[in-house]
């Protein structure tokens, strides 16, 4: 590929960024090794644009504007790669606000896009390393380092031979979380006498910042390198800092002055080279085997219903447009051996079996880690489907513009009954015979079949694994209904649902109080149903 285009969402001329100005630098590298390259930013960008323009390579730097129709669009039919900058893969992009860094799946966003990507590059081992641990994806590297241009590294080369004034140098950031009070603070209780650094002109900048000795800097989100900390140190200046700084745990960083321009002079031909080498790598289309669905299953002691279960969803109509992914959390029984039978006939089945007992949120998330498809679905291997079940609710999907469909579901109280041949009676699980609206989601409308688009995890995160025991599938339709989608009944009983699992337990406390957490947390979805049911919940709220 000879055509490469950068989205961001601003670029150097507009915003004076470390991340703009090492992606106008790395455009620079590339043009020079005849590329034809264009840029766009990302609020501009559709999927026409994309459509017209699919013989490019893309490189997506800042994408905050980026619409969730063209990322879907770029990860399922373009090459890209992403040049990672600020943690755009959890929710509030500060991974200080998480446990070690690693969020929770609820708050993990974009993990299809960055799935995707040819390449995910990382400014420093520091920031791959958090990447690692929330993504878990292994097209994640590190450049070890940031771009300058040669005109910017001479003028730092000529500023560290520069006399330096025995003071301090504070960022002044009108950017919280620069943390340029805490900074300011810590100096005025040192006693140290400080410059508060600021200047539009980018080269003006660096002579007051490199006109002292020390460069003082505590930023409250990690910093994936830090590019002014870099600079201080190329302008021959000691750093004071906190743990939250790509650069300083680097091993180069024991260099300062010209040594340390010396090297990033040489780090700007390693990082073009490897992105020349992603870009010529890629090939023109995406693999032909592509499926429409992905049905997510997980089991613990699944012996008793899987050879059922798999006999039911092979004889899906569509099953050849299915991928059947398993999560097996360390069960102790045949259910390998079951599922090792069906995989000899079928090679759509994927079988992923963990070294431990994994509750069942953890197992569906983990399957939708593996997924491929557009549209996902549970394959709970208790339950039945009507033979066309995934046919129906995949034609209602594609031709209207919602998140998720759903049909309502018989209910049996005897295990391993058919769609077919089954005791129901006609009797139908509740929540999804109501049609959907706001106001209706006060019950988990979608049920235990639902179909829905990969895309909102992207959007609003995964199942919550952590806050969520019993209700976790309420908890994420609502929050992606608080994020704009819309999901649909079809108008035909898709299933037969197996009455009792661990959301159906009338008398447990714990999940009432879960449940009544969630109604308090997505209140302003609810209208009226708000004060018609706020008097059951409260009953569970005041047990604490």
């Amino acid at each position: 590929m000879s055509k490469v285009c950068l989205i961001s969402d601003y670029f150097s001329d507009q915003i004076l960024g470390g991340g703009e100005l090492n992606d106008d630098e790395l455009l620079q590298i590339l043009n020079q090794k005849g590329f034809q390259l264009g840029k766009v930013q990302s609020q501009f960008v559709t999927v026409e644009f994309l459509k017209e323009k699919k013989d490019n390579f893309y490189i997506v730097s800042n994408f905050c504007n980026l619409s969730q129709e063209c990322k879907n669009y770029l990860a399922d039919e373009l090459q890209y790669l992403i040049y990672e900058h600020d943690h755009k893969y959890l929710l509030t992009r500060n991974p200080a606000d998480y446990n070690n860094f690693i969020a929770s799946k609820s708050s993990l966003l974009n993990y299809n896009f960055y799935k995707n990507a040819k390449a995910v590059i990382c400014q420093s081992n520091f920031h791959k390393g958090i990447a690692e641990s929330n993504l878990g994806l292994d097209n994640i590297s590190s450049v070890g380092g940031n771009l300058w241009s040669k005109r910017v590294l001479e003028k730092l080369r000529d500023l560290s031979k520069n006399e330096k004034a025995d003071k301090y140098s504070v960022l002044n950031s009108n950017i919280s979380h620069k943390n340029t009070s805490r900074t300011v603070a810590y100096c005025e209780h040192k006693g140290y006498e400080y410059d508060l650094v600021s200047d539009s002109s980018y080269f003006s900048f660096l002579e007051k910042l490199g006109a002292n000795k020390t460069f003082v800097f505590f930023p409250q989100t990690p910093e994936t390198l830090s590019r002014v900390v870099v600079e201080a140190r190329m302008m021959g200046m000691s750093v004071v800092a906190n743990n939250l700084i790509g650069a300083t745990q680097e091993p180069w960083f024991s260099l300062k002055g010209e040594e340390l321009i010396d090297y990033m002079t040489e780090k700007r031909e390693e990082v073009g080279k490897l992105v020349e080498g992603i870009i010529r790598s890629s090939e023109k289309s995406k693999e032909e085997t592509e499926y429409s669905i992905s049905i997510l299953s997980t089991f613990y002691k699944g012996e008793e219903f899987l050879e059922g279960f798999l006999e039911d969803i092979t004889s899906q109509t569509i099953f050849d447009k299915c991928e059947l992914i398993f999560v097996d959390a360390d069960s102790p029984g045949k259910e390998k051996e079951i599922v090792e039978k069906y995989m000899e006939k079928y090679d759509n089945i994927v079988y992923h079996r963990l070294d431990y007992r994994a509750l069942p949120t953890e197992g569906i998330n983990i399957g939708i880690q593996m997924a491929s498809a557009k549209y996902l679905t549970f394959g709970f291997i208790d339950d039945r489907r009507r033979n066309d079940c995934l046919e129906i609710l995949l034609d209602d999907i594609e031709k209207s513009d919602v998140g998720l469909v759903y049909g309502e579901v018989l209910l049996t109280d005897n295990p391993n009954e058919t769609y077919n041949n089954n005791t129901s009676d006609g009797k139908v699980f509740d929540h999804s015979t109501h049609p959907f609206s706001r106001e209706n989601m006060i019950k988990c409308l979608p049920g235990p079949m639902p179909l829905w688009k990969r895309e909102i995890h992207d959007a609003c995160g995964f199942f919550d694994n952590e806050e969520c025991n019993f209700a976790d599938d309420w908890d994420m339709w609502l929050r992606a209904v608080s994020a704009g989608y819309s999901f649909n009944k079809v108008e035909d009983t898709v299933g037969l649902y197996l009455s009792g699992g661990r959301s159906q337990q009338e008398r447990n406390l714990d999940q009432r109080k879960e449940e009544a957490r969630i109604f308090y947390k997505y209140a302003h979805l609810f209208g009226s149903n708000f004060q018609k049911y706020k008097p059951y919940f409260d009953q569970f709220i005041a047990s604490n």
